[in-house]
């Protein structure tokens, strides 16, 4: 990794859990704020509880850390591995909010994913290692990244702002049988003092994405996603367009998931 990379880390983490400042303060809270509660969707089967990874990764060395809590906010590098997570970069970036627009501080908010070739690291994703694109024809392996942090946990600041660097997690199937593809999409788990835990998932979409006309057709028919306990302002706000952006040297995708958390 070169300086520039290691100075760019240290900077967003630094940023992601301090005050993030200027990256919702130039806008009313009041005037993006979607007041709806944030859609649920299920917790899913490879949360990374004690024991569960198939490759552990603890930058948090200390044993009585769950491991879930153990990672930071930067998914796209491992403390003390010199490598670069594979994939596509991007930055989530948003705010946590109660029903009335109001900035919810201090909310714990922990994302784990799929890699860039769609596995998870978990002991319980062993089946159907290697399968058939279904469009491309081309065998796609499902690997484990060593490079890649595949969970982390942050905090919202005063401003209730949050922040992740990660990178767009592979699709896998989640029945062959059905012919039913899991779209690229990030885990959340949010908890807040006197809110309600909220468990959801976000979605991708946006023509900077690679393969983005495949993520929408995916997105389309994916039973979670479309499911009828969603609305259609829950569903919307679920699926986040992904830019690039100026504030970025880098050149990373950014996306907005702002949250709204029920008491």
């Amino acid at each position: 990794m070169n300086n520039n990379s290691k100075s760019s880390r240290r900077n967003f983490v630094k940023v992601g859990l301090g005050s993030i400042g200027a990256l919702v303060a130039a806008k009313s809270l009041a005037d993006n704020c979607v007041s709806a509660p944030t859609g649920e969707q299920p917790l899913g089967p490879f949360f990374p509880r004690p024991g569960t990874p198939t490759l552990p990764v603890r930058e948090d060395t200390d044993p009585n850390t769950p491991i879930y809590l153990a990672n930071d906010n930067d998914l796209t590098y491992v403390k003390g591995n010199s490598g670069k997570a594979n994939g596509q970069v991007v930055i989530v970036e948003g705010v946590v909010t109660d029903k009335d627009c109001r900035p919810v501080p201090n909310a714990n908010i922990i994302i784990w994913q799929a890699s860039h070739s769609g596995r998870y690291n978990h002991n319980g994703d062993d089946v159907n290692t290697d399968f058939i694109h279904p469009r491309t024809g081309e065998v796609i392996q499902r690997k484990i990244d060593p490079s890649f942090q595949y969970w982390g946990r942050t905090q919202s600041n005063e401003l209730g702002e949050y922040q992740f660097k990660t990178i767009v997690p592979g699709f896998y199937p989640a029945s062959l049988e059905n012919k039913w593809y899991r779209p690229p999409h990030i885990h959340f788990l949010v908890s807040a003092t006197g809110f309600q835990q909220l468990v959801t998932q976000l979605y991708f979409k946006g023509e900077a994405l690679t393969d983005s006309d495949w993520i929408e057709e995916l997105n389309r028919e994916d039973y979670l996603l479309q499911s009828a306990d969603l609305s259609d302002e829950e569903r919307k706000k679920l699926v986040v367009d992904f830019k690039a952006s100026n504030e970025w040297a880098l050149g990373e995708l950014v996306g907005t998931f702002d949250i709204t958390l029920k008491r």
